[in-house]
């Protein structure tokens, strides 16, 4: 079970880490649009999926409980999370522009939105944000990044885990 969830998470986080860069390619920051949020949950669910599976075919003759795939997508999400977070922390020590870049977008993000961001939160609460975003560093967004993987991975792990277990008769 361990050796088909490392194979399958590594994968996925190679895959993570490849759309997280092309990103950029198409003038996206997956640091602060959150549809990435939805690419992780289908990254996720599928080598989850693909990685229960096989589980369930090769070596569990067909029967397949919760447990089994709590603990397999927990392990592939981990994983995948551990090695994009790794990559991360390689990509902003070699873009020396990563952080500010990150800054100026989301200024611009909220410059653009100033107006209802007002509305909810008032001026004072526009400023602490517009503070928060000048104040950010690298492992802010390391972690901000890690978390927002993690969730993915575990909302998603039991809903594939229900669709796919199977109990003995």
């Amino acid at each position: 079970m361990l050796k088909i969830s490392i194979k399958y998470a590594l994968i996925c986080g190679v895959f993570i880490t490849i759309i997280y860069h092309l990103s950029f390619l198409f003038n996206s920051n997956p640091l602060i649009d959150l549809s990435h949020l939805l690419f992780d949950l289908i990254l996720f669910g599928l080598f989850i999926f693909f990685a229960e599976k096989e589980y369930k075919t090769y070596h569990g003759q067909g029967v397949f409980h919760f447990w089994q795939g709590m603990t397999m997508g927990f392990i592939v999400y981990t994983v995948a999370t551990i090695l994009f977070v790794g990559a991360l922390i390689i990509y902003f020590q070699f873009s020396e522009d990563a952080v500010k870049n990150y800054q100026e977008a989301a200024t611009h993000f909220l410059n653009e939105r100033a107006e209802m961001y007002r509305e909810q939160f008032g001026e004072a609460g526009l400023q602490e944000q517009m503070d928060e975003i000048r104040d950010v560093t690298m492992w802010d967004l390391v972690q901000s990044s890690a978390l927002k993987k993690m969730l993915a991975g575990f909302f998603i792990t039991p809903v594939i885990s229900i669709i796919l277990r199977k109990q003995p008769k």
